[in-house]
């Protein structure tokens, strides 16, 4: 009797699709009675008295609706996720947004402006990190790299989860933050990404400090160095700033104009749920830091936000200040990025707790004394 009901409502869809096509009339409306006269003649076959005769696919035994499904070419729109560009972004129509542990808090960087040293002292206070997993390097703990390494964002939703399930098996899923300091170029994939999970992104908030461009440049001229000393090779600051930003285009170039990044987060996560942060502020007055954190993210943590590069040792090589020749091939590039920065952060206010206004950046070679 079911596979003859089935096969009755396959012939009246088919029929049904045959006067969509001829129709002028809204497509829209003839799913809707397809749907109807479906669902009908399968309510006949059940037996429970609290589902005869409704018409909602929310009435059906979910095996049965299941069936039904796999024969029905239209789907249910309140069951299906929508598409992405993305394919292996995708989720069954089975499966709930609701099962994936998503990070709540992302620290987006920026590189070289003091994140390691807040985002080690928010994990030592206990907000959760992610899981190391056969293979990866031991900073993936704390970055996990997934939206910047298109292999791994390739992975998908669920490869990104699994490396914080354990935050919820352990019932610490409260503060869940992936502290990769690369994404600050990469707004365009975490829109994309958190836009299909809605509920994972009207919980989340991003921080990102901010630190002159030049002295950020220049230190990470100097992070780089560290692990080239003694080769001949290895090219000066000046031979840096030509190659990053001489005139072709290179990747690493964007990562100091603060402000494009800025406004295409605040595109799809409302402002007040951003704390911009101040690498100046950070260096000169910590615990004044570690309130504005502890107020945007809700909770009081232990321990003290750590003297910035506590954790790095330094060099003999390291270059200290920016030469006159650096300074007029970098000036040029930031100045004005700087200036619309001030601007964008004074007409769109940030979380009460957010410094403002926002402090102009110290001249780099004042700064690059203390790196």
């Amino acid at each position: 009797r079911k596979y003859l009901i089935l096969l009755g409502a396959i012939s009246l869809t088919s029929i049904i699709i045959l006067v969509v096509k001829l129709s002028p009339r809204s497509t829209s409306h003839y799913l809707g009675n397809v749907k109807s006269s479906v669902l009908e003649v399968a309510d006949h076959d059940i037996d429970n008295p609290n589902i005869r005769g409704g018409s909602s696919f929310t009435h059906f035994n979910s095996q049965y609706r299941r069936n039904l499904l796999s024969f029905f070419p239209f789907q249910d729109p309140k069951t299906v996720t929508p598409k992405s560009s993305k394919p292996s972004m995708m989720r069954s129509v089975q499966s709930s947004q609701l099962e994936l542990a998503l990070p709540n808090v992302l620290f987006l960087g920026a590189q070289k402006a003091g994140s390691t040293s807040v985002s080690n002292w928010l994990i030592n206070a206990g907000i959760c990190r992610a899981k190391l997993f056969p293979g990866d390097p031991p900073y993936f703990a704390k970055e996990v790299h997934f939206f910047d390494k298109d292999e791994r964002y390739k992975e998908g939703a669920e490869f990104y989860a699994q490396r914080f399930q354990h935050c919820v098996d352990e019932g610490n899923s409260e503060l869940i933050m992936d502290a990769t300091p690369d994404y600050l170029t990469y707004m365009e994939r975490i829109s994309e990404f958190y836009n299909q999970f809605p509920v994972a992104l009207a919980n989340l908030k991003a921080m990102v400090v901010l630190r002159e461009p030049i002295a950020r440049e220049l230190s990470l001229y100097n992070h780089y160095s560290s692990f080239n000393i003694g080769k001949s090779s290895w090219i000066s600051f000046e031979q840096h700033a030509e190659m990053v930003y001489g005139g072709r285009p290179y990747p690493r170039a964007e990562i100091g104009k603060y402000v494009d990044h800025l406004k295409k987060l605040v595109t799809f996560l409302p402002r007040d749920r951003l704390l911009v942060l101040s690498y100046d502020e950070i260096k000169r007055d910590a615990k004044k830091a570690q309130w504005r954190i502890q107020q945007f993210l809700g909770k009081e943590f232990p321990g003290d936000l750590p003297h910035l590069n506590s954790h790095e040792h330094p060099h003999t090589h390291k270059v200290r200040l920016v030469s006159p020749q650096a300074q007029a091939l970098l000036d040029p590039v930031f100045r004005e990025k700087n200036e619309e920065l001030y601007q964008f952060l004074e007409a769109n206010p940030g979380p009460w707790m957010e410094q403002r206004p926002f402090p102009r950046f110290v001249d780099s070679n004042m700064e690059t004394w203390k790196i």
